[in-house]
C-alpha cells in the first residue's frame, strides 16, 4: 500500500527514502521514513516538529529515525505500508524485528 504524508496542519518536509529493516529471519523490509517521521510529527504537533526537515537541517541525525521506530511504533504500525526486498527462509516474530533487526535509512532525506 503506498502511504501519503499525514497533513498535519502546518508545513513539513516531505521524504521518499525508505527505513530498511532486517528481521530475525534474514529478511528484509523497507517501510517509507515518512510514516516514522509523521508519527513522531503528530507526537510533537503541538511543538510543530519537522523531523525530516530537522534531519536535513542538521538539528537532528539520522539515528532520530531508528530510535523512534525502535521505541515507539510497533511492526503493526507499519506493516501496511512494508515492502519485502529480500524473501523469508522460516518463521518470525515480527515485533522482535522491528524494535531489535538490523535497521538503516534508505536514499536521501
Amino acid at each position: 500500500m503506498e502511504y501519503k504524508m499525514k497533513d498535519l496542519g502546518y508545513p513539513r518536509t516531505p521524504t521518499s527514502a525508505k527505513y530498511r529493516v532486517e528481521m530475525p529471519d534474514g529478511s528484509l523490509w523497507e517501510v517509507p521514513v515518512q510514516v516514522i517521521a509523521d508519527s513522531r510529527d503528530e507526537h510533537y504537533s503541538d511543538e510543530g516538529e519537522d523531523t525530516i526537515g530537522f534531519i536535513r537541517g542538521d538539528g537532528l541525525g539520522k539515528f532520530e529515525i531508528q530510535d523512534w521506530a525502535g521505541n515507539n511504533m510497533n511492526w503493526s504500525d507499519v506493516k501496511q505500508y512494508a515492502t519485502q526486498v529480500f524473501p523469508a527462509p522460516k518463521k518470525i516474530d515480527w515485533n522482535d524485528g522491528w524494535a531489535n533487526g538490523e535497521h538503516t535509512v534508505v536514499g536521501e532525506i
